[in-house]
């Protein structure tokens, strides 16, 4: 049986660092960063693009979930409600796939401190911190199993989530 990994959590929290590294461990994976979808100059959240990019992610997930080389689908976006994951999985073929969701969270110091070495690199704005701390606190409403980051290394977080799946 094929294994769905959902990994959401706010900007800044190590879902697609985290995600990168579970592939590697796991034969048979491909990894889909929702992030990627968005990538579009300039940046457009309007309510047909996000209808565009859902639809691409169900689109990509569902190729990888057809081919037989992969035992593994990994995907993460930052999904701080219910609605986002539901919208994902309602066109997804997976009677024969387990799902497991997984939200990576942390105390608001640690994301502050992961976004700050972000805006160092050059990788985000600073204006992100607050936008990623307030959607923090809506995963508390997201059916899925909490990851605190906040003390693990990436690899503490991979194993918790390896021993989860296998």
């Amino acid at each position: 049986m094929k294994k769905l990994i959902f990994i959401g959590g706010p900007m800044g929290i190590g879902k697609t660092t985290v995600s990168t590294e579970l592939m590697k461990k796991l034969d048979k994976s491909v990894f889909l960063d929702g992030d990627w979808c968005w990538m579009m100059n300039p940046a457009n959240y309007n309510k047909a693009n996000k209808k565009m990019v859902v639809k691409n992610i169900q689109f990509l997930l569902n190729s990888f979930l057809k081919t037989p080389e992969f035992e593994y689908v990994i995907f993460c976006w930052v999904m701080d409600r219910q609605e986002i994951i539901n919208d994902v999985l309602s066109e997804l073929h997976i009677s024969k796939t387990q799902l497991y969701s997984f939200s990576l969270i942390s105390n608001e110091n640690k994301l502050r401190e992961n976004i700050l070495k972000d805006v160092s690199l050059g990788l985000r704005e600073e204006n992100s911190i607050e936008e990623s701390i307030t959607r923090l606190k809506n995963y508390n409403q997201v059916s899925s199993e909490k990851i605190d980051v906040t003390n693990n290394s990436v690899n503490q977080v991979v194993e918790k989530i390896l021993t989860k799946i296998i």
